[in-house]
């Protein structure tokens, strides 16, 4: 049974001992011995038969045996084999992990503050620690949360499992999140669906209160919006984090605080868990829920992945981490009994959970935004005689995103001639204005009457400016006495 030589008499005595657990909880009609397995053909009371498999393997799977309760045609079998003892490993590796976490989660959160704030020195000891007490706390507290959801419900179902390994990563979020390696075959599909669902309920309890306390932080700590440069990354956010952001009153482009931050790791964490394929917390819950359909949904998700990695490239990177994890999801060792309605209430959760959590495109890329306004004082201005000249300021202001060059002059006109003088002391039939992100120029403009205005009134005067196909014109009423 193990792949070394044992003598009949050592081999008897071994299923002896197997016939007598099995034996305590099921009746056993027929043994049948393989190379690898020992098959023991039994009749069980079905309204019993998840709890009396699982006392059989509390027994039986710390002395590393690995039972498997089958059902083929109108008979059930409970299938033991051998697997080799699972050493003891140390917590080194989760330390070092944590440690290494810390200290990227540290400097992101230094990142963070320093941004916020518009700070030209980043690592100073202030915002190192304001970085620390207000991102790096709130966004471990979330990790952590929803990996001991896993490992204490591993522990309830006798699962064996490790500590949580933080994955570090560089800013600005600063971690790849965390996971717990899972040492026992899931027992049944009740214990795989509480197992997979317990970190990211966990978790996204967890990141609501996070995300309240950062929007207060926010209403709290406001600064003036920032422009972001064309090719500036920005960050969609999924429906939950919008609709608790509604709550509170921001304009559309206000900068959030690092916990806000925080609670959208989070959500984001959230999501790419409950992604129902391979090895992930998604595809734990789908594979109790449908049982070997689940890989069918595996695949659809692996498409839709490839297909939205047109607008992100990083879901290509996540469809190939779950293959290269593993994504054949292997069956618990009861995949018999089949979940209640009360448990499948729970994959209607996490169907909830991913829904309001999910963003296609998490992180998307500022556009060039080509946008200026315009304004002429005083709109109105009165020439007195044929020599005189009327007197007028422009002021142009970008409002976009980008450096822009605008040429502004007067429309064509029979009765008036413009000329444009700038802070530069340039003066000419048209100014040609270079305008830094969030600069207002202004330009003086002398008006004066040309020889075919030769009767008193009021006239209008059109003044136009343009930025490639932007234009933009303001009006002037000219009263010529």
């Amino acid at each position: 049974m193990n792949g070394t030589y044992r003598s009949p008499s050592t081999i008897g005595e071994e299923i002896e001992r197997l016939k007598s657990v099995i034996s305590s909880r099921f009746s056993i009609y027929d043994i049948r011995v393989t190379y690898d397995a020992v098959i023991f053909f039994i009749s069980a009371n079905p309204d019993t038969l998840e709890q009396d498999f699982d006392e059989v393997r509390k027994v039986l799977v710390p002395q590393n045996y690995i039972p498997f309760l089958q059902r083929h045609g109108g008979e059930m079998t409970i299938t033991v084999g051998k697997r080799k003892p699972i050493g003891k490993k140390g917590n080194i590796p989760n330390i070092v992990l944590l440690v290494l976490t810390l200290i990227s989660t540290t400097v992101t959160g230094a990142f963070l503050w320093a941004g916020y704030y518009e700070e030209s020195s980043i690592f100073t000891l202030s915002n190192i620690l304001n970085g620390i007490v207000f991102f790096v706390v709130p966004v471990m507290l979330i990790l952590g949360t929803h990996e001991m959801g896993h490992y204490i419900v591993a522990k309830r179902h006798h699962v064996n499992a490790s500590l949580p390994y933080f994955l570090p990563s560089i800013p600005p979020i600063g971690t790849l999140g965390a996971f717990i390696s899972i040492r026992d075959p899931f027992p049944s599909r009740r214990a795989l669906l509480e197992i997979g669902i317990a970190g990211p309920i966990a978790g996204f309890l967890v990141t609501i209160p996070v995300a309240v306390v950062g929007f207060i932080l926010t209403q709290m700590n406001p600064v003036p919006p920032q422009i972001l440069p064309p090719g500036a990354e920005v960050f969609s956010v999924p429906f939950l984090y919008s609709l608790i952001l509604s709550l509170f009153r921001f304009p559309s482009s206000t900068s959030i605080f690092p916990t806000a931050f925080a609670a959208w790791v989070g959500f984001f964490a959230t999501a790419l868990n409950l992604l129902p394929a391979g090895q992930l917390d998604g595809g734990h819950v789908a594979r109790a829920l449908l049982g070997e359909s689940s890989k069918y949904l595996g695949w659809a998700t692996l498409l839709a992945m490839v297909i939205l990695s047109f607008g992100f490239e990083s879901w290509l990177l996540m469809a190939l981490f779950v293959l290269l994890v593993g994504f054949r999801h292997p069956p618990p060792l009861n995949d018999v009994t089949k979940l209640k309605l009360n448990r499948k209430m729970l994959g209607a959760i996490a169907a909830a959970m991913f829904l309001v959590t999910f963003t296609p495109f998490p992180v998307t890329s500022v556009p060039a935004n080509l946008s200026y306004s315009m304004t002429a004082t005083p709109q109105n201005i009165s020439i007195p005689n044929s020599t005189s000249t009327g007197q007028l300021m422009i002021s142009i202001s970008n409002q976009g995103n980008t450096l822009e060059t605008i040429n502004l002059s007067q429309m064509p006109d029979a009765y008036f001639v413009s000329a444009f003088q700038t802070m530069g002391g340039l003066n000419g039939s048209y100014a040609l204005l270079k305008l830094k992100v969030g600069e207002t120029v202004n330009v003086s403009v002398s008006v004066a009457p040309t020889r075919f205005l030769t009767q008193p009134g009021t006239y209008p005067l059109v003044f136009v400016a343009r930025e490639g196909s932007i234009t933009r014109t303001v009006t002037v009423e000219v009263s010529y006495l």
